[in-house]
This record gives structure tokens, C-alpha cells and sequence, in this order.
């Protein structure tokens, strides 16, 4: 479930950058409009977050002029974890992921610079729900981790901070586009609680598991933060990628 919390995060993540390169009128939602460029960071930075904020309405199904699939819920069909940690050693395959609550947050801090290709952008994330199945080897501190099944989760409070930059390249045909040349993130999540429900065999596991995470929310959530913010980045840069392919570089930032 650890990877999971990334999903949420990385649906914050996407639209921090997408937010930073405009695309053109005819391929955005109605309400949502153009930003100049301006003299002013501020009203600059003013006008993004008034569109971001247009455009969070339609992430739930999915923007598909722009390639963006639906985001809340968002699903993957599989996600594989494998870190070794300090504390924590995890194999994860995990599946039929559904993460709820990724776009319903809120803005804090917003900085883009349209010349540089820059957004830092940090947000709050007030509930998410996810769930799906999983198949589980490793160690968490002593205890074990082993066994299949499925979980839930429901996490409160967390914070994402983004920075993120572009650079323009050219595809085979010779035309400018916009991809990602770095995006980092940095993730918090405040509180959470998990359930799992395994077959007979793996039951008692599966209970110390829970229980454990359960009683020790922020220990194992620190301990895990930086596999969080591995699946964030990742899954960030897939779904601005596949967005971003749909622009050519000067629909993406007009003169």
C-alpha cells in the first residue's frame, strides 16, 4: 500500500506541471483559458492557479483531449514494489489499484516561470482512499512481511511539494515539443490506518501487519516515505509525458 500513496500524490503532481504549460484553447476544458506571459510573477502566478483550479473539476473523468486518463478515481491495473531499505525490505506486486481523494486538493504555494520552463508547487491532499490486492514479501523493522491478499487504506493530511522543470526537444519529424527534464517530489502524509484480508493461511500475518501499522502510523510512514515519493515521481512523469505528447512546444507556451 505503500506505492499506492504515491498515486494520490502524483495526480498532484502531473497537474502542477500541466498547470506551468498551457495548451492551446482548442484542446482545453470549457471555463479554462490561456495565460499570458507576463512582467509579473505574481499576476503570472495568479493566472495559473486560477486555471489550475478551472481545470480540477475535470480530472475526475479524465481530460482526454490532453491524454490525461481519469484521475479519481485513479486505477492501475499493477504496480511492483522492490526497495531495501534500513528498516524496511519490501517485494510488492500489487493490483486492480483504485486510489480516491488524489484530486481534490488544495493549493498552498504555487511558483511557475514560463521562460525556464519551471513550476514548484505545494498542496494539501485532505483524504485518500486506496485499495486493490496484494502479494507481499519482506520485513518491516522484526516484523514480517509475507503473504497475499487485499487491502484499504484511508490517509489524512498530506502534503505534496513539487518542483519540476521542462526542456524542449524535437521529435523524429523535426518538431519542437516540451518534455520533463527533472521532477522531484517531497511527500508527507499526516495520519492513516490499513486493513487487510488475507486467505486462512496468511491471516495472522496479515493481523500483526495492520495492527502494527495501525498503532505506529507515523513510525512506518516516515520509515516509508521514501518509497512514496519513488512511485510519486514515477507515475508524475508517466502521466505528464502523455499529456505533454499531445502538444507541439509552441502550443504548450505561446510566444
Amino acid at each position: 500500500m505503500f506505492g499506492n500513496l504515491g498515486l494520490a500524490a502524483a495526480t498532484a503532481a502531473a497537474m502542477a506541471v500541466l498547470c506551468l504549460l498551457q495548451p492551446s484553447l482548442a484542446k482545453l476544458p470549457p471555463g479554462v483559458t490561456v495565460c499570458p506571459r507576463s512582467d509579473s510573477p505574481i499576476q503570472y502566478n495568479k493566472c495559473i492557479l486560477q486555471q489550475l483550479q478551472a481545470i480540477t473539476p475535470f480530472l475526475a473523468k479524465g481530460i482526454p483531449a490532453i491524454r490525461l486518463p481519469a484521475l479519481d478515481p485513479l486505477q492501475l491495473p499493477s504496480l511492483t514494489v522492490d526497495r531495501n531499505l534500513e528498516a524496511l525490505k519490501i517485494k510488492a506486486n500489487m493490483s486492480n489499484i483504485q486510489v480516491f481523494g488524489g484530486s481534490n486538493y488544495l493549493v498552498d504555494d504555487l511558483n511557475a516561470d514560463p521562460n525556464d520552463l519551471t513550476v514548484y508547487i505545494k498542496v494539501q491532499i485532505p483524504y485518500v482512499h486506496v485499495r486493490g490486492n496484494y502479494d507481499v514479501q519482506g520485513r518491516l523493522l522484526l516484523l514480517p512481511l509475507s503473504g497475499v491478499g487485499n487491502f484499504k487504506g484511508n490517509f489524512t493530511n498530506t502534503e505534496v511539494r513539487v518542483n519540476a522543470r521542462g526542456k524542449e526537444v524535437a521529435d523524429n519529424n523535426g518538431v519542437k515539443r516540451i518534455e520533463i527534464d527533472k521532477l522531484q517530489t517531497k511527500i508527507r502524509v499526516g495520519d492513516g490506518n490499513i486493513k487487510l484480508k488475507a486467505p486462512r493461511s496468511h491471516t495472522l500475518t496479515a493481523e500483526a501487519a495492520a495492527t502494527f501499522f495501525n498503532a505506529n502510523p507515523r513510525l512506518v510512514l516516515d520509515i516509508a516515505s521514501p518509497i512514496i515519493e519513488d512511485t510519486a515521481t514515477t507515475i508524475s512523469k508517466a502521466l505528464t509525458a502523455r499529456a505533454l505528447s499531445a502538444f507541439t512546444k509552441d502550443e504548450l507556451v505561446p510566444k
